[in-house]
C-alpha cells in the first residue's frame, strides 16, 4: 500500500473522529441549553402560579374578614332600622302635627344616610378594586375601616383614639391596606370584649427613613409569650375554642397581614404583655403629597 495514501487515511480518520466528537459535544451543549431554557420557563410558570395562589389566598381572607364583619353589621343595622320604623309610625299617627312630622322625618333621613354610608363602605371593599400601587390617603383608609364595622365601640366600653395626620399618604394598594387595618381593629376589639372595657388607638408617625409607622394598640387580654413568635404563622390561632362566628379565627388573618405588608416593602411586628395589652406596628413607604 502506498504509504502516502495510508497516512492520509489515518489523518482523515483522526479528523473524522475529532469532528464527530466535536459534533457530539455541540449536541450535548445544545441539549443542556434547551434543558436550561425549559427550566427557566417552568420556573417562570411556577412563579406566576404562586402569585395567583397568593392573590386568591388574600381574597379568601378578605371574604373571611367580611364574614366576621357581617355579625357586627347585622346587629348595628337593626339598631339603625328600628328607629326609622318607629319615627315613620310616629309621623303617621300624628300626621296633623307638622312640627312633629318634620322632626321625625329629619331623624329618619339621618338614620337612612348613616345606613347608606355603612353600605357604601362595605360595597367599596367588595368591589373589584385596582391592584395597582398608588398614593393612598392613610386617614381615609382608617376611617373607612371603622365605618365598615358599623359599630359604636363605646357600646362595648371601648374608647377609640385615632391620631393620623391629615397630610400622610402612603404608597400602597388601597384595598389591601384596608384589609390589614380591618384585621388589626377586629382583633383588638375581640381582645377587649371579655373585659367589657378598654382603649383602642391607631397612631401614625413619620420615620426618618422615609417610611410611615402605624401602631394599632389595645388594652385587651394580651398574647402569651410562647405564642408571640408563632402569631404570624399560617393556621395558628388562639381562638379555636370560640363557638361564636364573630370570635372564630382562621389562623390566616395575621399571616396575610404580614404578607401584604412585606409585599409593600414594609414590616410588621408585635409587642404584647398578657393582661395588659397588645400593639401591632407596621411600616409602609411614604408617598409624596
Amino acid at each position: 500500500m502506498n504509504p502516502f495514501i495510508a497516512g492520509d487515511n489515518i489523518i482523515l480518520t483522526a479528523f473524522g473522529r475529532a469532528a464527530i466528537e466535536k459534533l457530539k459535544q455541540t449536541e450535548e451543549k445544545n441539549e443542556l441549553l434547551g434543558q436550561r431554557k425549559n427550566l427557566y420557563r417552568m420556573l417562570e410558570e411556577s412563579q406566576q402560579k404562586i402569585k395567583q395562589l397568593e392573590d386568591q389566598l388574600i381574597f379568601a381572607q378578605k371574604l373571611a374578614t367580611m364574614g366576621t364583619m357581617s355579625c357586627l353589621v347585622a346587629h348595628e343595622f337593626n339598631n339603625l332600622l328600628m328607629p326609622i320604623v318607629n319615627y315613620s309610625e310616629l309621623a303617621l299617627k300624628h300626621s296633623d302635627d307638622e312640627k312633629l312630622v318634620k322632626k321625625t322625618l329629619e331623624k329618619t333621613i339621618k338614620q337612612g344616610l348613616q345606613a347608606g354610608s355603612i353600605i357604601e363602605s362595605i360595597l367599596g371593599m367588595t368591589r373589584a378594586q385596582s391592584q395597582e400601587f398608588g398614593k393612598v390617603h392613610l386617614l381615609a383608609v382608617v376611617n373607612d375601616s371603622f365605618r365598615c364595622l358599623a359599630r359604636d365601640f363605646s357600646k362595648d366600653g371601648i374608647k377609640v383614639r385615632i391620631s393620623v395626620p391629615e397630610t400622610l399618604y402612603v404608597y400602597a394598594i388601597a384595598g389591601q391596606l384596608q384589609q390589614v387595618v380591618l384585621n388589626l381593629i377586629i382583633n383588638a376589639r375581640q381582645a377587649m370584649l371579655e373585659k367589657k372595657q378598654g382603649s383602642l388607638s391607631v397612631i401614625a408617625t413619620e420615620l426618618e427613613s422615609g417610611m410611615i409607622e402605624v401602631a394599632v394598640s389595645d388594652t385587651g387580654c394580651g398574647i402569651a409569650q410562647e405564642n408571640q413568635s408563632k402569631i404570624f404563622d399560617a393556621f395558628f390561632t388562639t381562638k379555636k375554642n370560640n363557638t361564636s362566628l364573630e370570635k372564630q379565627g382562621t389562623g390566616l388573618g395575621l399571616m396575610i397581614c404580614k404578607q401584604i405588608i412585606e409585599n409593600h416593602h414594609g414590616s410588621i411586628t408585635v409587642e404584647s404583655q398578657p393582661g395588659v395589652g397588645t400593639t401591632f406596628k407596621f411600616t409602609l413607604p411614604q408617598a409624596a403629597i
